[in-house]
């Protein structure tokens, strides 16, 4: 009796439940959960810094277009305002506006000639702007946390609580999603859906059941009713569902599993896209307005790199200007993961199938595709990135160097992002230069995008200066509001000819162009910095 089956699984079991086990399986708890709650608590970290951020910042060039279109959907069920964006987005940020009720004026000139960006002007600076400003950024900032929070998860599900927690550090304390994270605009909001769907796609595992189908395209709905280039997402989608089918010993039956579930995700994204319409449209508005927007594209559109300017732009743009803005522990951490990856070749799995299709496909489809104006079209790839060199984190943690090197990246990418608080948008990395490189490198949103009034006139008061001159970036900036009454000149009247005596507070956005144009430009040296803005005293 003594060993028959019965008796030794008996033995087993007692040994199993012995005191030590216990106490193992006790620290194992705690320290899941310990880091757990460490991933969590650096992402509320991430919603700080930006909260403390969004009320020293000015509107940037987008975010009146984006808030009153939003509001307008909401109050007339019109969407003529901004058709080259989806209204998701849009809808979300306006919607604490609904309790405030500003005064949104549909039968002035603007609003029948839909002319976006004076009509946003005046509905911002006729009500109370920061008031406006604050309420519709928040809800970005909750988008840009659950977008951290899915990257949390995702690095946390694949390898483990520790590599949780290193990929929200990361997350949290990047500088491009705090300075984008914050505002009323389409790329993070879109970023955050694409994770949620890939996200939830991988969580599908092997077969599609109708539910995770059904989660799975909503989310996939909200990434393409936030922006056009959300339409990329299906392309992607079908192909991994095509690789996963083809993955199965029975591909018949799996593929048959597999186009059921295309269906459902199809079905649940158009209810998103049509509720995003506000059920005033057909879903083939979106369709029609995202033709219309290619249609109108300007291929001849006049891009800068590298202290050149050049019709079209280049291929390679979102590259040079990832390895220019992405922080140098980032940029380490994808080398460390590529070596990492390239070993262990021989046991490559689905999950890293899921997260390099992804990556590639994105920064092959922007890089052809999207605009030379900034690497913010990159944004939705930054989490995918995150939760990819996360796989490193199990074998680093292991060994004490290699724990030092984590805890060393980790550190740095943290002083990244507080040394740059609260101008995350001129940020560039060491390799760069840092930020005083900015203008040589690139402009638009990457140097500048009229965040800096606020500083701007905060730092004319405080040295008491009175001949200044201003050349913001852009005419629909309004320096009065925030008490920066001074004369306003276009950079283009700075060109050719040596600036009057004065101090000149200059978009470091104009400041790329001038240089380009004008040699003279290079020659002059600023005398301060006030994020995206540069004092030249003449």
């Amino acid at each position: 009796m003594k060993n028959s089956p019965g008796a030794r699984r008996s033995r087993d079991l007692k040994k199993r439940h012995t005191p030590a086990n216990e106490r193992v399986a006790n620290r194992r708890s705690f320290s899941h959960l310990f880091w757990t709650g460490l991933g969590i608590g650096l992402l509320c970290v991430f919603s700080l810094q930006a909260l403390l951020a969004v009320g020293r910042l000015s509107a940037t060039s987008d975010e009146p277009i984006h808030l009153v279109a939003g509001y307008s959907y909401w109050q007339t069920r019109d969407f003529r305002i901004n058709p080259e964006h989806p209204p998701l987005a849009k809808l979300i940020a306006a919607l604490p506006l609904l309790i405030i009720n500003p005064t949104l004026d549909t039968s002035s000139e603007y609003w029948k000639t839909a002319s976006q960006s004076k009509l946003g002007f005046n509905f911002l600076y006729s009500n109370n702007a920061d008031r406006l400003l604050f309420w519709g950024r928040l809800p970005m900032i909750a988008l840009a946390a659950l977008g951290g929070l899915i990257t949390f998860l995702w690095a946390r599900d694949l390898f483990g609580a520790v590599a949780g927690a290193f990929a929200a550090a990361i997350y949290s304390f990047c500088p491009n999603l705090l300075a984008h994270g914050m505002l009323i605009t389409t790329d993070v909001p879109v970023g955050t859906f694409t994770i949620l769907t890939l996200y939830l796609f991988w969580r599908q595992g092997d077969r599609p059941t109708w539910r995770n189908s059904l989660t799975t395209g909503l989310s996939l709905g909200a990434a393409m009713a936030s922006k056009y280039s959300g339409a990329l997402l299906p392309i992607l989608v079908t192909g991994l569902v095509c690789i996963r089918g083809f993955r199965q010993t029975n591909r018949k039956e799996a593929y048959s599993a597999e186009i059921r579930g295309l269906i459902v995700m199809a079905a649940a994204s158009l209810l998103i896209i049509e509720l995003a319409y506000l059920f005033t449209a057909s879903p083939l508005l979106y369709f029609d307005n995202s033709a219309a927007v290619n249609r109108n594209h300007n291929p001849s559109y006049q891009s800068y790199l590298l202290g050149e300017l050049k019709p079209g732009g280049w291929w390679y743009y979102l590259l040079v200007a990832f390895a220019f803005k992405a922080t140098l522990p980032v940029l380490i951490l994808l080398l460390l993961a590529s070596v990492h990856s390239i070993s262990s070749l021989r046991t490559y799995r689905w999950n890293d199938t899921i997260l390099l299709s992804a990556i590639i496909f994105y920064v092959v489809a922007y890089s052809a595709e999207a605009d030379n104006l900034g690497v913010r079209y990159l944004l939705p790839v930054f989490p995918l990135i995150y939760v990819w060199v996360s796989r490193i984190v199990p074998g680093y943690w292991n060994h004490s160097l290699g724990r030092v090197v984590l805890i060393t990246l980790c550190g740095w990418q943290m002083w990244a992002a507080v040394s740059s608080f609260p101008n995350y948008i001129p940020y560039f990395n060491e390799l760069a230069g840092g930020p005083t490189r900015g203008p040589e490198l690139l402009d638009d949103s990457n140097v500048d995008w009229g965040q800096g009034l606020k500083q701007a006139a905060a730092y004319v008061k405080e040295r008491k200066i009175k001949d200044v001159v201003l050349s913001p970036f852009s005419e629909f900036d309004n320096p009065d509001y925030y008490g920066l009454t001074v004369p306003v000149i276009p950079p283009g009247s700075l060109v050719s000819t040596k600036p009057m005596p004065g101090t000149y507070i200059i978009s470091a956005h104009n400041i790329a162009w001038m240089k380009t144009v004008d040699p003279a430009w290079r020659g002059y040296q600023p005398v301060d910095r006030i994020g995206g803005m540069w004092v030249y005293r003449f």
